[in-house]
């Protein structure tokens, strides 16, 4: 097994690869050598996985011996692409169970790229059987859930990542270092948003028959059991298998402020909006105003599914984080930053660019790269990733907490060292909230 780097370098992998230089070792010996080839099993293999695969694919020290998913058609798809990609890797095995991939003894790590609701179970069976794992953000599907996977991984072990490519960019280490310098005086108040008419979403089809090879009762999982309807295969719009917006897309906005802020947990949360305009079979709402108390300031989430106006003309991106200081404003996104002093307001005093293409061949604003390569890296070297997988898991419950205080319609008091909703027995229930037969949490 000889020592190869990957043939494509990526912008930026520096700065990634620099963090894990000061990080302590997770453990002193397991897992494959720095010299070693890297042996992955994928689980998931819808349009993520293969997004990602543009590049993973030509890391020449990592191996995939095995794949996996519920839907055959989806999963032949990813053997085909990694097959493509010639010796010295022979095709992939498949299976749809991953529980058999996790058996294998050449599988060194998982990749988990599933439905949110899949995210869960594969982490927790992962870190028991001693597998380091990446997975896809948001963490976890309830709160619960997401306790049960930091356990787990504790508990084993394991090296564990959260896909929350966005820290892995330079322009977002650097806002971190301004709003820490003080350099835009208090911070009260942080916004973040996204902004995207999807005008008819998943639409109206009617149930009926799974497509051939789609395995649908493994599909729900833990899910309530329902016919098949295609738009369910839109799973990021339904509350049964996700979280909408709040889990999909503001996961990464939160992220990057609870890092910046230096918070853990909110202490009160409100969240008001509606499907007020989409017409579809999905229920997550189309439009969000979600508010977090912390100690000494606000943050909040806006969400317009249904309009393309931007709200900061100067950076007219979909997306994006306004910290608000008493002497600046920072506005961040994928895009880069920008820094206007209060006092003037007019040109912004800093600036910062990112390469809108991140990786070779990736979409715009995508920071993909060097934040998957970091993982690799942590593994081969046997070190804790400069993420801890509790932080993910708070930034997930912020947004879980949010989707309940908007199901509930009532404001929640949160006690974060519990993790309980103070005073409220039926929004509380939500944080575990029931899952089929045979799909239950194993005990950690």
């Amino acid at each position: 097994m000889g020592a190869t780097l990957g043939r494509r370098r990526f912008v930026q992998q520096g700065a990634a690869a620099a963090a894990v230089a000061a990080v302590p070792a997770v453990r002193a010996a397991g897992g494959p050598a720095a010299a070693e080839r890297l042996r992955v099993g994928l689980i998931g293999c819808g349009g993520r996985m293969r997004q990602m695969l543009e590049f993973m694919r030509h890391w020449e020290d990592v191996d995939y011996p095995v794949v996996c998913d519920v839907y055959e058609d989806r999963m032949e798809r990813t053997a085909e692409v990694l097959a493509a990609a010639g010796p010295p890797r022979p095709g992939p095995e498949r299976t749809i169970d991953y529980r058999r991939l996790l058996d294998r003894r050449d599988v060194d790590a998982v990749w988990i790229s599933t439905t949110e609701h899949w995210h869960g179970l594969p982490t927790i069976h992962a870190a028991q059987a001693g597998k380091d794992i990446f997975v896809e953000k948001p963490l976890s599907y309830s709160v619960a859930e997401g306790r049960a996977m930091v356990q787990a991984v504790e508990q084993g072990g394991v090296v564990a990542m959260m896909g929350t490519q966005q820290r892995a960019g330079s322009h977002y280490q650097r806002a971190r270092e301004l709003v820490r310098s003080g350099r835009l005086g208090k911070v009260a108040l942080v916004e973040c948003w996204n902004y995207h008419n999807t005008r008819g979403r998943v639409g109206r089809a009617a149930d009926g028959e799974p497509p051939a090879g789609l395995h649908w009762d493994r599909w729900l999982g833990p899910a309530p059991a329902v016919p098949f309807n295609p738009a369910r295969l839109a799973s990021s719009w339904w509350f049964d298998y996700s979280g909408g917006m709040l889990t999909n897309w503001a996961v990464h906005h939160v992220d990057i402020i609870l890092w910046v802020m230096g918070e853990d947990a909110p202490t009160q949360v409100g969240c008001l909006g509606g499907k007020l305009v989409v017409d579809d079979l999905a229920d997550t709402p189309d439009t969000i105003e979600a508010s977090w108390r912390f100690s000494d300031w606000v943050m909040q989430y806006r969400y317009r599914g249904f309009n393309n106006f931007h709200a900061v003309f100067p950076r007219p991106n979909h997306h994006g984080i306004a910290f608000h200081g008493n002497e600046a404003t920072l506005v961040l996104d994928r895009y880069g930053f920008s820094l206007w002093e209060d006092r003037g307001m007019g040109e912004p005093v800093e600036r910062a660019t990112c390469n809108p293409y991140y990786r070779e061949g990736g979409p715009p604003g995508e920071l993909d790269g060097p934040w998957q390569r970091l993982f690799v890296d942590c593994v081969k070297q046997g070190r804790r990733p400069p993420l801890a997988l509790e932080e993910s898991h708070r930034a997930t419950v912020c947004c879980q907490l949010a989707n309940i205080a908007y199901r509930t319609g009532r404001s929640l008091h949160w006690v974060g060292e519990k993790e309980t909703i103070r005073g409220d027995a039926e929004a509380a229930a939500l944080l575990a909230p029931p899952r089929r037969a045979g799909f239950e949490l194993p005990a950690v």
